[in-house]
């Protein structure tokens, strides 16, 4: 049985393609999250599968019994009737995209493929191996094609979506097959070191990792999102929440004290960031392990 919640709001973009009469392309949606918003509950989606693309950001994700971390650059495939969720994270800040196609049943065609296309096309998307992989930059591109398409008024508005529907899947197939475990490059690795030796400080200023990388500032923002997933700047924070996790699971320390220790201004700045990264403040999270 299909299951697909469409619950547009400001910060979440979702079109249902079935109110085009389409019977394959079901849903795409888009978020982009300035703070964080609760758990994604454990659900499936029926006989769907479900392609999810980390445009930025960093978002954890349990399939089965199986976690991934999906990072921005990167593409996760859910397969039909598998539960998945966030797992014990919320859905944290960053950008995402989801895109819902129903799977073809025995005898049936998908987005009006010949029957031997359609066994060869379901054939590769099933046998995608690491579920978890680098995307190419092109995935984006149509993705908000098919928003565009959706949104137009074009006679031929079904037949563009599936053309980028098809083009979308034959790339992640043949990222798929070129994917290689993802690597950062000792001079990011030395970076993240030293943010991670660090947090404790007042002000981890990006002119001073640029400088570290001996890169310019332009450079270096690039490569670092492009080698970690996550600007710079939205990294460091999210290692200091991390540790503030931490810290309020496993030692008594006050909360004020924390924020202090880990360089925040004030207090209040402190608990407006932790929630907006793990959508509870600091009190309200510490109760949970009391």
């Amino acid at each position: 049985m299909l299951n697909v919640l469409i619950d547009p709001s400001e910060d979440r973009k979702i079109v249902d393609f079935r109110t085009l009469g389409m019977k394959d392309v079901i849903a795409l949606g888009r978020y982009q999250y300035s703070y964080a918003h609760n758990q994604l509950p454990r659900h499936t989606h029926g006989d769907s599968y479900e392609f999810c693309y980390m445009d930025e950001g960093i978002q954890p994700y349990v399939i089965g019994s199986e976690e991934y971390v999906l990072k921005g650059g990167e593409v996760l495939a859910v397969f039909p009737n598998e539960n998945h969720s966030s797992g014990q994270a919320p859905e944290y800040r960053g950008r995402l995209y989801w895109l819902i196609l129903r799977a073809p049943q025995p005898g049936e065609t998908f987005l009006e493929l010949s029957p031997g296309e359609t066994r060869n096309l379901c054939a590769a998307l099933c046998s995608l191996s690491p579920r978890n992989f680098t995307g190419s930059s092109f995935l984006k591109f149509y993705l908000e094609k098919i928003f565009q398409s959706y949104a137009g008024s074009s006679p031929l508005k079904c037949l563009e979506i599936r053309s980028l529907v098809i083009r979308f899947l034959l790339d992640i197939i043949s990222d798929c097959k070129k994917h290689k475990e993802h690597q950062i490059s000792p001079l990011i690795q030395d970076i993240q070191e030293y943010i991670s030796q660090n947090l404790y400080k007042e002000n981890i200023s990006l002119s001073e990792l640029a400088s570290r990388a001996n890169l310019s500032m332009p450079r270096f923002k690039a490569r670092f999102k492009e080698e970690v997933g996550a600007a710079p700047a939205g990294y460091i924070l999210h290692q200091k929440i991390s540790e503030a996790e931490k810290l309020l699971k496993e030692t008594d320390s006050k909360i004020i004290q924390i924020a202090m220790d880990l360089g925040f201004s004030t207090s209040q700045y402190f608990a407006t960031t932790f929630k907006r990264y793990t959508g509870s403040t600091p009190s309200e999270f510490r109760v949970k392990f009391l």
